[in-house]
């Protein structure tokens, strides 16, 4: 994964901007293999899994996932080593 592909897919948290304000990917997978689609709405879910099912006759199960990524900046405290 490239710098670049990190950053948007990792965007920083701060006062102004919330996870709620992030954007989402969705996706639906097969739960039978690794194979998946990228979907914008629940239809493309239904058609990519009906098409599936036909080519894998005994993967019926499917599943959409929605993912949301995010980092933080350590602050000097939090990047102190912790002793015991």
């Amino acid at each position: 994964m490239t710098k670049e592909t990190r950053s948007y897919a990792y965007p920083e948290l701060t006062p102004r901007i919330s996870v709620d304000d992030l954007p989402a990917r969705r996706w639906v997978e097969c739960a039978s293999c690794i194979e998946f689609k990228d979907i914008e709405h629940t239809t493309e879910a239904e058609v990519w899994s009906v098409e599936h099912l036909r080519l894998n006759p005994r993967h019926d199960r499917f599943r959409i996932l929605r993912q949301i990524g995010w980092k933080l900046t350590p602050t000097a405290v939090d990047s102190e080593p912790v002793t015991v």
